[in-house]
């Protein structure tokens, strides 16, 4: 069963909207050495731990830079605080329900044969994730990142982030939201896994967390992300809402690559 923490949780995750100022925003990013380009990157593809780490440090460089600066103005950016997780209880609610569906079924088709090899374990290990997240101060956690006004890129890859003799750019600010700056952690780390590369997830997880100087409840927090099969269950969902994207086959090769990085908890 999903702990249930505090009603003071319900406020501090609301989605709320702070006013911000796009050439305000693009005027004080460039003060602080931060160049929007608004055209795409290209990086060489075959990174190495070397890269990957210069990436993270790069990704601390720009939180730490823009820690604690409450945009104001016209334009809105959103926090997204909690939704990443909130989202999640009432995914594998339905998700779940639709497990049970396809065990009564008469007969099943090969994805559903492998959500029926793998779902139950796969939400088994979501609850895990989500009960590891929920009893490891996932409030502090919160409290932390709203008290200091955090701020994170979204997407804080190499196709969006990147230093260029010397200075920070960003194709985009788009993606900027008030958030736990774990969330860009996270977001990097599943970039890599669909990669394919050979990452240790939980060397970054400290790398990011001893250099940005957080706590204890940091490494909860991102074990906890890092063991919730997001992408396995993202595929189950484009299955089960039969959007008619992707043939069954290639829904099949998805699911399978998908457990080849995601069958695995990071919760110690």
């Amino acid at each position: 069963m999903i702990v249930i923490v505090k009603k003071s949780l319900s406020i501090v995750i609301s989605m709320e909207e702070i006013n911000m100022d796009v050439l305000s925003a693009k005027e004080y990013l460039n003060i602080k050495g931060i160049t929007i380009t608004e055209q795409c990157f290209s990086y060489d593809k075959n990174m190495d731990k070397k890269d990957i780490i210069s990436q993270i440090n790069l990704i601390i460089e720009f939180h730490k830079t823009l820690i604690g600066h409450n945009f104001n103005g016209t334009s809105r950016l959103k926090s997204t605080i909690g939704k990443e997780v909130e989202s999640y209880k009432v995914q594998i609610k339905k998700l779940q329900k639709h497990y049970d569906y396809i065990v009564n079924k008469s007969s099943t088709n090969q994805v559903e044969k492998v959500i029926l090899s793998n779902g139950n374990i796969m939400l088994k290990q979501a609850k895990e994730a989500l009960n590891h997240i929920y009893e490891h101060d996932y409030l502090g956690v919160i409290k932390r990142s709203m008290n200091r006004e955090e701020i994170c890129i979204g997407k804080a890859d190499n196709n969006n982030l990147r230093r260029n003799e010397g200075k920070i750019e960003i194709v985009t600010a788009k993606g900027m939201t008030y958030n736990l700056v774990e969330e860009d952690l996270y977001n990097y780390i599943k970039k890599l896994q669909r990669k394919q590369l050979n990452i240790d997830e939980e060397e970054l997880i400290k790398s990011f967390v001893y250099g940005s100087h957080l706590s204890f409840n940091s490494f909860d927090y991102l074990r906890g992300l890092c063991s919730y099969p997001k992408d396995f269950f993202k595929i189950w969902e484009r299955y089960r809402d039969n959007k008619k994207e992707k043939t069954n086959d290639a829904i099949l090769l998805e699911l399978k690559k998908s457990l080849n990085y995601e069958s695995r908890s990071f919760i110690i």
